[in-house]
């Protein structure tokens, strides 16, 4: 069956399990022309923790990620929140992720609308990824399946948009997070959906993080709505990140001379820092950033080095959230 008469039947399908006959010509349809999407699902066996990271045109990209330690799960194209609560609960009971797709599927009645990646971590650090990518998929349909990852998209300028993200995660530096991140941002690159991209969702969850205490979510982004979501995303992640999350080693980097101005400057601005505004980081540079971090920070971390000593290293989730905040939302020295 092609196309056309694939999305016939979806569309006859959802009005007949949302009216009556008598309700029809007032009932809502869904318009599936705009639920094209690209996506990454993928577990980290080093950080024990598994995320997804989707960008989309409308609001959808929050409709797209489940998941939970140990678990991330991408639904799209035609997203389904029973499908992926099922998927999650059949690998808790002991599938792999390639069994309980494939079952999930044999009992959908319309696979051939569905894109949905999947990948698990099991105890011992073992990584099992699925994938399907229906055939009545929009545009320029993509996927690609690492060892652990999942990236899928469609309704794409470019099927080139999957390769690439599976390449930028790969090659991408720092913490997971921050690579999920990568992925999107390679995937634009080359390829973004039909219509521009308004929405951005990122979320990873573990078990063993020391805010795992107060939440799973060791970094939660989402934007909706906006004509440079992939930018404001990135600057909500590492909000969360620099604020929120505890440090990840993988981001530290090196407080050069350039940074140690632009922090002092904010510093100075919020009355933390009163001393020279040179690039060379000082004591009292240092007691103003941990002052800041006091009020502000969740996880407070300091510079790592001797002053006068060699190069300083910073948590660079933390630089990245001081200096993208907005006007008002760091609270100042009281």
């Amino acid at each position: 069956m092609k196309h056309p008469s694939r999305l016939s039947l979806l569309l006859s399908f959802l009005l007949a399990a949302s009216a009556s006959a008598a309700d029809v010509a007032s009932a809502p349809t869904l318009n599936t022309s705009v639920l094209g999407t690209r996506s990454i699902a993928a577990c980290d066996p080093v950080s024990r923790a598994c995320g997804v990271a989707v960008m989309s045109f409308p609001v959808t990209s929050s409709t797209v990620p489940y998941g939970k330690p140990g678990i991330a799960v991408a639904s799209q194209m035609l997203p389904s929140v029973d499908e992926a609560q099922a998927l999650m609960a059949r690998v808790d009971a002991g599938e792999t992720p390639q069994q309980a797709l494939a079952a999930i599927l044999a009992a959908d009645p319309m696979p051939f609308m569905r894109q949905i990646g999947v990948v698990s971590l099991s105890a011992d650090g073992t990584v099992h990824v699925a994938q399907h990518t229906g055939e009545a998929s929009w545009t320029e349909r993509c996927s690609v399946a690492g060892a652990t990852y999942a990236v899928q998209a469609a309704g794409q300028t470019s099927a080139a948009v999957c390769q690439a993200m599976a390449q930028g995660f790969e090659q991408a530096s720092g913490s997971f997070p921050l690579r999920l991140m990568a992925a999107l941002k390679a995937g634009a690159r080359v390829g973004q959906d039909t219509r521009g991209e308004r929405s951005g969702t990122l979320r990873v969850w573990s078990a063993i993080s020391p805010l795992s205490v107060v939440t799973h979510l060791v970094a939660d982004a989402s934007v909706s709505g906006k004509p440079d979501a992939l930018a404001q995303l990135e600057g909500e992640l590492y909000r969360y990140l620099g604020q929120v999350a505890p440090p990840d080693s993988a981001d530290m980097m090196t407080l050069d001379a350039g940074t140690a101005r632009r922090l002092k400057r904010v510093l100075r601005g919020l009355g933390y820092y009163r001393g020279p505004m040179d690039g060379r980081w000082n004591a009292d540079a240092e007691t103003g950033l941990v002052a800041l971090q006091t009020n502000n920070v969740f996880f407070p971390r300091p510079t790592v080095g001797t002053f006068g000593g060699g190069p300083r290293k910073i948590d660079s989730a933390l630089v990245q959230f001081i200096l993208r905040a907005d006007d008002g939302t760091l609270v100042p020295a009281y």
